[in-house]
């Protein structure tokens, strides 16, 4: 396409990218204001600003801004003695925005610890897909979520089309439950970028010591964060969600150590 709608900019950007677009132009330029372009991760452009070196330029620009996560406006001086060495002379100013896709959170376990961590999660800004075993369990009457699967837990995460960017909470109604998920999510090729399990100190021991025992290697299990959640004096299901919540933006923002405001 070579000319962009919001609806192709939309479309286009849906799992990410940087929408660009010609603020203001002037003097002898391609550029003409109100020019769009969608660029993608891996540098493929749809739509145009005008061409050329300037277009060249701009896409590496929108590359460099997905990769800092920052908007920002870029004026690009367009004669012959100019950073772009373009002999047509005039200015443009481009404005970039990247365009993040809605992380994932893949949710095992729809009982009243998983309502609450859905509903907390999407408040966050996840994409939650409930998980259980339970007919009637991951409904849209008992739990708030984007997606809803059901069906045996080995099935629904073997299966499932986890990416090393997702999330993962494991909050089953049973112990069984947890091992099963957590075991298929660990023989995953790209282990997710973060795998939370609900569950006594002794209980995640027991576990973890009969995943070792099935060929489970310790850098893989300690990318576990079990029990779920940050250490922060929790109880009821509401309490659980927001320790899980907040441990996950921890991961998200590459935090190692948690520090009150006031430090």
């Amino acid at each position: 396409m070579s000319v962009l709608t919001l609806a192709d900019i939309a479309e286009t950007l849906k799992n990410g990218g940087v929408y660009v677009v010609v603020v203001s132009a002037e003097g002898s330029t391609p550029a003409r204001p109100g020019a769009k372009m969608a660029v993608l991760a891996d540098g493929s452009a749809f739509g145009t600003v005008g061409g050329g070196i300037l277009e060249t330029t701009a896409i590496e620009e929108a590359l460099r801004i997905f990769e800092s996560n920052e908007a920002g406006l870029v004026e690009y001086e367009m004669g012959k003695d100019g950073p772009l060495g373009a002999e047509c002379g005039g200015k443009a100013t481009i404005y970039f925005e990247p365009i993040r896709p809605k992380m994932k959170l893949w949710l095992f376990g729809a009982g009243h610890v998983g309502r609450e961590i859905a509903k907390t999660a999407a408040v966050a800004g996840w994409h939650v897909v409930a998980c259980d075993d339970r007919p009637g369990a991951a409904e849209p009457e008992f739990i708030i979520a984007n997606e809803y699967r059901t069906g045996d837990y080995a099935d629904l995460a073997e299966k499932a089309p986890i990416q090393a960017e997702d999330y993962v909470a494991i909050v089953t109604a049973g112990h069984q439950g947890d091992e099963i998920v957590l075991s298929n999510i660990l023989s995953l090729k790209n282990i997710p970028m973060y795998i939370g399990m609900m569950g006594s100190k002794y209980k995640i021991e027991e576990m973890f010591a009969r995943l070792r025992k099935a060929g489970v290697p310790e850098s893989t299990l300690s990318q576990v964060h079990a029990p779920i959640g940050l250490n922060i004096g929790t109880v009821e299901p509401g309490e659980i969600a927001v320790a899980v919540v907040a441990e996950m933006l921890a991961v998200r923002n590459g935090i190692e150590r948690i520090k009150k405001c006031s430090e």
